[in-house]
Formats: structure tokens, sequence, C-alpha cells
């Protein structure tokens, strides 16, 4: 596909890479003058092409620098645009900077209050604030985009989309007792009695003396259940801390463990809380990962989803990171960036695209239990409408889960079935 355009800047050239490479699979060459009406051709000029497939250009791709501003939203024909323009192009919005707007999170750029954990949270996004998050409204405008073309020039070959789905498990510690150490467990003994919590007293007691399974080694019913899916574990290999309660990576059987699920899984890092905005703890972590693994790491998820634009993923790039499963919000489910789909991440500071693959999280258990405050079925509405939105788009529903909230605690124990029913409707060709 040519595209024809009096602007050639890293943020076109990300944007045209995503449209026509990524998501139509059929390549694009950016060119400055007008070609013949035999060769098939995107006109995005300032200027009007009248008589061409033309998309208005609206500047913000011709830009470097960031500004405070929020595109204003319209409608056309029930689908939520933005960078409107009526002057007669074939589209009426410009929707190759619509869609650079969302994936490079241009908002999160700008000032916006932080919730405890340093995050950016759906109350400040502009989906959020139009009713929008649940709406993958970039998936909508590559559908309308790939149907333009496909009616103007019939004879292209565009890659065909489909539903996929992307089961994940985060493990924050494969056990709740085990390898622990004494000092850890005779404190949460302590803190147990203290707290008269007799049954919780009794199942460490119990596990200690090797009497009953570790109730967060949920691994054999994990993998049971997943059978024919493509599921990803994301493994917390750091020393303990306030928000990190995972086993020490030097135990043995914890290393046992990680080089085990290693041979049969695929498997990423999760790195800690403390390693979110500290480069040379994640360096570390992700060492011990793969002297645990005894595979290189490419794929990681930040403990707590907590990552703050650009710095995390320009840690990642250094790092050589090359796909992260950390953008979503942990309050609420949906599409923070606006598709369920891959893309690259797009450094605003630097005004340069980078080589890491940000692969959106739609829906997370916590999120669901904690944040959302959902009963059971309540969260099973939810997630059926979420998997038939994303079947809709042809897109990933990507799913988190933690390996603790299989054990049948009184809080969780429910919730297996809600993830059963999950994996019936979004495991299902």
């Amino acid at each position: 596909m040519i595209v024809v355009s009096d602007i050639s800047t890293p943020r076109l050239h990300y944007v045209l890479d995503y449209v026509f490479n990524m998501r139509l699979g059929i390549g694009y060459e950016l060119r400055s003058e007008a070609v013949a009406d035999s060769e098939p051709a995107v006109y995005y000029t300032a200027t009007s092409a009248v008589g061409k497939f033309s998309v208005p250009s609206g500047g913000l791709l011709s830009e470097s620098d960031v500004w405070q501003f929020v595109p204003d939203l319209k409608f056309d024909n029930a689908l939520p645009i933005i960078f409107a323009d009526n002057t007669g192009c074939t589209f009426n919005f410009d929707v190759f900077s619509a869609i650079f707007w969302m994936l490079s999170r241009y908002e999160e750029y700008l000032p916006f209050l932080p919730d405890e954990h340093g995050r950016f949270t759906p109350s400040e996004s502009f989906l959020w604030r139009n009713g929008l998050l649940c709406n993958p409204v970039v998936d909508r405008w590559i559908m309308l985009f790939r149907d333009c073309l496909r009616k103007q020039y019939p004879q292209l070959e565009m890659k065909t989309e489909t539903f996929e789905f992307q089961p994940t498990i985060d493990i924050d510690s494969p056990w709740s007792y085990l390898h622990k150490g004494l000092v850890r467990n005779v404190g949460g003994l302590l803190r147990d009695v203290s707290k008269l919590r007799l049954g919780a007293v009794l199942e460490r007691i119990m596990v200690l003396l090797r009497l009953k399974r570790d109730p967060f080694f949920t691994f054999d019913f994990i993998n049971q259940i997943h059978v024919g899916l493509p599921l990803t574990y994301f493994v917390l290999t750091a020393e303990h801390g306030r928000y990190d309660k995972s086993v020490s990576p030097r135990c043995k059987a914890f290393r046992r463990f990680v080089a085990q699920l290693a041979s049969t899984h695929k498997v990423g890092l999760h790195p800690s809380y403390a390693a979110s905005d500290n480069e040379q703890r994640f360096a570390t972590e992700k060492q011990q990962f793969e002297s645990a693994a005894g595979v290189e790491c490419h794929s990681s998820r930040q403990h707590f989803l907590r990552i703050v634009l650009p710095q995390y993923y320009q840690m990642l790039n250094r790092l050589k990171i090359s796909v992260d499963y950390s953008f979503g919000f942990a309050d609420y489910v949906g599409f923070r960036a606006g598709t369920s789909r891959q893309f690259r991440f797009f450094d605003l500071q630097n005004n340069t695209a980078t080589d890491v693959i940000m692969q959106p999280l739609v829906a997370m258990d916590v999120t669901l239990r904690n944040y959302m405050n959902l009963t059971p079925q309540q969260a099973s509405e939810q997630l059926s409408s979420l998997i038939e939105t994303v079947r809709q788009t042809n897109g990933t529903f990507t799913t988190l889960w933690h390996n603790q909230h299989f054990c049948q605690t009184d809080e969780w124990q429910p919730w297996d079935a809600v993830y059963l029913e999950m994996l019936g409707k979004a495991g299902k060709e």
C-alpha cells in the first residue's frame, strides 16, 4: 500500500507500521508525491485530495512535543471518534492521529492524580470519563478502515484477524507456608493466634508437618483445566518485602519449582513492586529468574501492575524485555489503550518507537472481586460481556488470575466456578 503524505515523522511511521504491517498485513510505502490512479494509495495530507482515498491530517503526527490537550469526542453512527474533520476526505476523522493518541498513551504523560501506588487510574482516563473503557475503539477503527480499503481496493489481500484467548497466571508465591523460613512462619503463627484464626493455625502446622498440601500450590489443578490452551505463568523472583511475599529466589525448592515450570510451560518474570522503578533490582531479578528457569527472559508482568510511563517501558527496552503483559488497570476491567491486541510502545518523551511489545490486559481476578466488588455471578456476567466484545472485534482476550486464588478458602472458593465458566466461553472455537 502506498501512503502519500507531506510529512515523514517517527509518529507517522509508527502508526502506519501498526495499521498496515501489524494489523492489516499488507505493508506500506510512504511517498510525498501523488501516484497513478491504478495504484492502491491512501492520501494523508493537510490539503484535500479530491477523488482519492483520503484521511484528513490533523497535525498531531507532524509534531514532536506533548501538549496538554484532550481531543473532542463525537459519534458517527454510534461509533466513537476523535480528531473529527469534515473537509471532504474519505474518512470524516483523522484515524491515524486517533489511533496514535490512544496507543501512545498521550494522556498519561499529562499531569494526573496517582493512586497510593503511583499508578494512573481509570478515573483519570479519557475512555473512563466517556463510558468507553469496555469499548475497544481502536479495534473498531481498524475494522472500519479495513472495510473501507477493501471496498476501494478489492484486489488487496489483507490479513484475517481472529479471536484469541490468552490466559495467564501470576505466581506471587508458590506456597503459603512452605519454604518461607522459621522467622516468617513463627511470626505468621503468632499473628493468627492473636486474631483467633484457629483454622489458619491448624492449617499452617499441618502443612509444615507435611500432613496437608500447601493451599497455594494449586498447579496440578491449574494445568489440568488449561489443557489445550496457551497458558503463560509469570513468576515473582524477588527477596521478601512489604508488597513482595514470595519465597527467596535462593531457595533450592523454589529454583526446582521454577525449572520444572519452565520445562513444561511458557514462563515470564513477575518483577517485584520495588523493581518497577529500580532498574538495578529489575536486572537482578531477571538474572535470578533466568538462572532458576534455565531460559532467557523475554516477557514480564509488573507486580501490582505498578507502571508509570514512560520510565517503566524505557527500562524494559534497555533490559531487552520483548513483550510486557502489564498494561491494564488494577481498578477496572476493559481496554486501557482502546485495544485488546498487541502494539509497540512509543516513547513520547524521546519521540521514538521502541522494540517493546505491549499486550493489553483485559480482566484480572482481584479487579473483579476486590476493586469492583462484584459477586461471582456479576463477575461471570462481566467476563461474558468482555468475551463477546473481544470476539466481535477479533481481538485477544487476555486474563490474569493468581495461583493462590484457586485454593479452597472461603473468600475465593466460589470463584473457581467463575473461572471455569470463563474458560468454557473463551476457550471454545
